[in-house]
């Protein structure tokens, strides 16, 4: 599975594009719904995370 890591430049291209991040202790896949104006978050369909995922502090990869 070849990734590249999210960030708050490249957040944008990507939208729509399945990423991998760890939570809880789990691998969790989800599709980018959307990115915030600041570029520091995207938006995913995942309640536990209020459906926000900050990728600053948290290493995101986009799927390729």
């Amino acid at each position: 599975m070849d990734t590249i890591l999210l960030t708050s430049d490249n957040a944008t291209q990507y939208i729509g594009r399945e990423i991998v991040f760890k939570t809880r202790n789990n691998h969790i896949v989800k599709r980018i719904l959307g990115v915030s104006k600041t570029g520091k978050s995207i938006h995913i369909e995942h309640p536990d995370l209020q459906n926000s995922l900050e990728i600053v502090k948290r290493k995101v990869y986009v799927i390729l």
